[in-house]
């Protein structure tokens, strides 16, 4: 499918020029034919990249810059990908832990998970059910991997996490039609992104080469397969360029306000931490029982906006963020 996708992008494009570094200079161009404004940047996820490898290559057009859910250039994306989140579902779950009816309801969560990936790993399901979105009978197989995939992403948002622990103890009592009609409303929403080329140009160019799957990952959740398979289809995707210092941190005194959330599992408030270090006019705000991208939560656009306008992150008073917490988990 990686030889087909790059047959098909090949007809119109040259997938070797859609990297961090090509989108860097095209901001710039941009900026230049505007009359060289200075930028209020705003990452978030893979956007942090690109904000922190603009802030090193043209600091004289920032003005500002908000890093939602930061990737740290030292970082080769992927590579801790299956710890993080084995981390992060683990945290989630020490939150239904402290609650009676949820520790009463969902004792061992987390081993839930690992004992019904390995059923599935050793004996897919056929299973016929209503599709949650057009009411038809449906027949689909469930495996471990698809499995895998929706925890991945429900882990993404406290809304969706909050239904793992129920869905998959649903799924050890042999009622697979939640888990089946989550994972058919899930890639309905995601199918455009599935095996994206511009994701490819810049994993094959900037951080492959770096990335190797660790041998202790082997007992988490995910596994080592993603970082294998990454490195596989990189086998195929021709590669691009990148700097010399690409991965060397980005630093400064431009105002920046960094956003990470509690329970992020793919870009946990440690990277904030290690991104903020470096820089001499930056302030790091977690939101408890938060997840990936958290921009849009609570009070954290009117912060953003307090931020922009004033410049002054060390200053702000983020004491609404206390407010968020996490959300209960489904009973």
């Amino acid at each position: 499918s990686t030889q087909r996708c790059l047959d098909e992008v090949s007809r119109f494009a040259d997938p070797r020029f859609y990297t961090t570094s090509d989108a860097v200079e095209d901001l710039e161009a941009l900026r230049q034919a505007l009359g060289a404004p200075k930028f209020d940047l705003v990452g978030v996820s893979y956007g942090t990249r690109v904000a922190q490898q603009y802030l090193k290559r043209h600091p004289e057009g920032v003005r500002s810059i908000v890093l939602d859910s930061v990737v740290p250039n030292e970082l080769a994306l992927g590579s801790e990908f299956a710890g993080n989140l084995d981390d992060a579902l683990k945290a989630q779950f020490a939150y239904c832990a402290k609650q009676p009816a949820c520790a009463k309801a969902f004792p061992d969560p987390h081993g839930d998970l690992i004992r019904l990936r390995a059923a599935l790993a050793k004996s897919p399901r056929e299973i016929r059910y209503a599709d949650p979105v057009t009411f038809k009978q449906t027949t689909e197989t469930l495996n471990a991997e698809s499995m895998v995939s929706l925890v991945r992403m429900f882990a993404y948002a406290p809304e969706t996490a909050a239904l793992i622990p129920h869905t998959i103890r649903q799924s050890i009592a042999g009622n697979d039609a939640p888990l089946l009609g989550q994972i058919g409303i899930l890639s309905q929403g995601i199918e455009a992104l599935v095996g994206s080329g511009m994701q490819l140009s810049v994993i094959c160019t900037e951080d492959a080469d770096r990335a190797s799957a660790r041998p202790s990952d082997a007992d988490t959740l995910l596994g080592t397969r993603m970082v294998e398979v990454l490195k596989r289809q990189c086998q195929i995707w021709p590669h691009g360029t990148r700097p010399a210092d690409f991965n060397a941190a980005a630093t400064g005194d431009a105002p920046i306000l960094i956003l990470q959330g509690e329970l992020d599992p793919v870009t946990p408030p440690r990277y904030g931490e290690q991104v903020v270090g470096h820089l001499a006019n930056a302030r790091l705000i977690v939101a408890k029982g938060q997840g990936h991208n958290i921009i849009g939560r609570g009070c954290l656009p009117k912060l953003v906006s307090t931020f922009m306008d004033t410049l002054a992150a060390k200053t702000l008073d983020a004491a609404c963020v206390d407010e968020l917490g996490p959300i209960p988990h489904f009973i």
